[in-house]
């Protein structure tokens, strides 16, 4: 992977294959049937997880029971290596799935409402991810999303980006595509030229099936908190990124998807860029010897205990613009309950993907002194509804008689 820093900005690619994409579990199971070949079916992932170093989407859209003839113990090791290869991440809709999850691992639970019973109970132990997802496409947090043809919307083809270009809200009104364009072009050329090597090399994985007409390039922005500090307007910040997509969509040719970014490594190098170089959207970061880096995301930084509500932030005015809804991590200091949950997000608007980090799950890297993860009992539990609730069954009762 490279990493190509300007002013306000940062571009990650590949110099000779796509960055991220996606495929589907039935793309899959036409190359390498899943159930009479299951080890092939994980290197065929892994070597795809490889090639595209922003990180491959998995979209399990087989029935559950297509794996059903395995032996119990073959499919337990399958889903269990699945949910761990590097560089891939899980993404299901089958509530059933919830029977082979025996511990955390990299997926997200797709459903219009938040998951209950088993599924519903991994995800609250911090095992799994949810995405609230309304329609019959896929939202792939840090890639995009994945949406079939008019036709046929069930049908999700592969798709990849030739690269992310990563830059804080506070520069929107800085950077220009008309400066950017011309350099992610002559970036996507070079990886044009470069993947055809690969190709008549006979390097590039078959299951894949590339294709240029459906590959562009991600927009993600950062720093949320930061822009809300330096009193940053949402709706302005929503207009600015409308016509910067548009412009850029119109100079490249190409389709660009736009999302958040919640890399700690892009938002500590453009914090420390806008303060080494002096850019006007340094004044709402932290001053030296406090580390000035921007917060990942949109809303405060999961490491750091703050309320629950500043830490799911989504914005309404960047809803619509979003491909995919920002994510919340969010550690607590004790495991949440249903009602707890429930209670909570009723009060949320506009909710994001949401992962538990109760104490018994270790916080996602990387690790770094500049800026650690608080210890689980820093941050405030959810209240108890039925504790809270059980004084008011005796209001009545207890009142005096007028």
């Amino acid at each position: 992977m490279r990493v190509l820093e300007g002013r306000g900005y940062l571009v990650r690619y590949s110099p000779d294959s796509p960055f991220t994409g996606w495929i589907t579990a039935r793309q899959l199971e036409a190359r390498t049937p899943v159930q009479a070949a299951p080890w092939m079916a994980l290197q065929t992932l892994s070597e795809l997880a490889r090639v595209l170093p922003g990180g491959l989407a998995l979209l399990w859209d087989l029935p559950q029971q297509s794996l059903s003839g395995m032996p119990h113990e073959v499919r337990a090791v399958f889903w269990s290596v699945l949910g761990h290869l590097p560089g891939l991440t899980l993404h299901l809709r089958d509530e059933a799935f919830a029977e082979h999850l025996e511990g955390p691992m990299h997926g997200w639970f797709h459903s219009p409402q938040p998951p209950k019973g088993a599924m519903g109970q991994a995800w609250r132990q911090g095992w799994i991810g949810w995405i609230p997802e309304p329609s019959s496409a896929w939202s792939l947090p840090g890639i995009g999303k994945a949406e079939g043809f008019p036709e046929s919307p069930e049908e999700i083809p592969p798709k990849s980006h030739w690269g992310e270009l990563i830059l804080p809200l506070g520069a929107l009104k800085e950077v220009k595509a008309e400066d950017v364009a011309p350099l992610l072009g002559d970036i996507q050329a070079g990886i044009e030229r470069n993947l055809s090597l690969r190709m008549s090399a006979h390097a590039w994985p078959a299951a894949f099936p590339f294709q240029r007409r459906r590959t562009g390039w991600r927009i993600a922005v950062l720093g949320g908190r930061e822009y809300q500090s330096a009193n940053g307007s949402w709706e302005e910040a929503g207009e600015c990124l409308r016509a910067f997509v548009a412009a850029m969509s119109r100079l490249l040719k190409c389709p660009i998807q736009l999302g958040s970014s919640h890399d700690p490594e892009a938002a500590s190098l453009l914090g420390h860029q806008a303060m080494r170089e002096g850019h006007p959207w340094r004044y709402s970061l932290s001053i030296p010897p406090a580390s000035p880096t921007f917060t990942p995301g949109l809303g405060a930084d999961p490491r750091e205990p703050s309320p629950l509500e500043s830490r799911v932030a989504f914005p309404d005015a960047l809803e619509p613009l979003l491909s995919h809804p920002p994510v919340a991590l969010l550690r607590l200091p004790n495991l949440p309950q249903e009602a707890a949950v429930t209670a909570f997000l009723r009060g949320v608007h506009s909710v994001p993907a949401i992962r538990w980090i109760p104490p018994e799950v270790p916080p996602p890297g990387p690790f770094s002194q500049e800026r650690p993860w608080a210890a689980a009992t820093a941050f405030v539990p959810l209240p108890e509804v039925t504790q809270a609730l059980q004084p008011r069954l005796f209001e009545e009762l207890d009142a005096p008689e007028s």
